[in-house]
């Protein structure tokens, strides 16, 4: 159930800042609709997104976009459950920052 809204809700961003209606989205779409749906991202950040799920255009098709959402929303999952109440840094070992990259 979860998933199946994240896949609606990355395809209404997708359609809506895909705007030369390529089927794929420039850094500049991607940046859009990232913030659209809440993921507010430096320019280091987006670029290693681009380079990680985006094509040797530089352009990323929806099913890449639904990926990086997922991955995105489990990173961001991982870090709230592990952050103290007081800060945004965490401690995590070697181990555990394996397991977390590797499944989600």
């Amino acid at each position: 159930k979860v998933l199946w809204a994240l896949i609606n809700s990355s395809k209404e961003a997708f359609k809506k800042f895909d705007k030369d209606r390529s089927g794929s989205l420039s850094g500049f779409e991607l940046r859009a609709a990232l913030n659209s749906v809440g993921y507010l991202l430096n320019n280091n950040i987006l670029n290693i997104l681009m380079h990680r799920y985006g094509n040797k255009k530089a352009e990323i098709a929806f099913d890449d976009f639904v990926l990086c959402g997922i991955k995105l929303k489990t990173m961001i999952e991982t870090f709230q459950r592990k952050k103290k109440a007081d800060g945004a840094a965490i401690t995590i070992s070697f181990d555990d920052w394996i397991e977390t990259t590797l499944y989600s």
